[in-house]
């Protein structure tokens, strides 16, 4: 498929799907409309390097995985790339992109994101059956949140500092904060 010319132009998450730009661009697909990425900066990749080697470690030799920067299938019309998830679905190993069996979700937040991901990426990856927990990560405050859904349907907010551990209930993992902010000091 060629790259659409202009963002007007409706995908459906299956053709997204099947799309390569093939300019060296990274696209989110939202209400099916294709939205350029900005490329994160070494503060942001870092964190996410930790977080998803934490995960890749913990969830070794079980049924489920840890991507980075990998799409997610919410729905026929937004397919999201996280900084990191994990699926655990059989029918997401079989599938190389469009994962939705994800039970979590963590997006590091940069400025010009941050309000986009507390807001608009939230309320479309609530869509997804699986999603136990989405964590955001502010890499200026060295804070974390975990937003983690209620037997009930209803999202309870945990709120943690640098110093606190983390614990993500849906990957039965607990998650230092200094082991999330490591390496900080050597990126700019």
């Amino acid at each position: 498929m060629a790259y659409p010319q202009t963002t007007k132009q409706c995908m459906t998450s299956d053709e997204f799907l099947a799309w390569s730009s093939d300019d060296g661009l990274r696209y989110e697909l939202i209400d099916g409309q294709t939205i350029v990425m900005q490329t994160p900066i070494d503060r942001h990749q870092t964190v996410m390097g930790n977080i998803w080697l934490a995960c890749r470690q913990h969830l070794k030799d079980t049924a489920c995985t840890a991507y980075m920067a990998l799409d997610v299938r919410v729905d026929d019309a937004n397919c999201l790339v996280p900084d990191v998830f994990v699926t655990c679905g059989r029918e997401d190993k079989a599938t190389p992109r469009g994962k939705t069996h994800v039970p979590l979700v963590v997006e590091v937040l940069s400025p010009s994101t941050a309000a986009f991901d507390r807001n608009g990426k939230f309320a479309r990856y609530r869509r997804l059956p699986a999603l136990c927990e989405y964590m955001l990560v502010d890499v200026e405050r060295l804070s974390t949140e975990v937003h983690r859904r209620c037997p009930d349907g209803a999202w309870e907010v945990l709120r943690h500092s640098a110093a606190d551990i983390v614990e993500l209930m849906s990957i039965d993992l607990q998650l230092r904060g200094d082991l999330i902010f490591a390496d900080l000091e050597r990126a700019a």
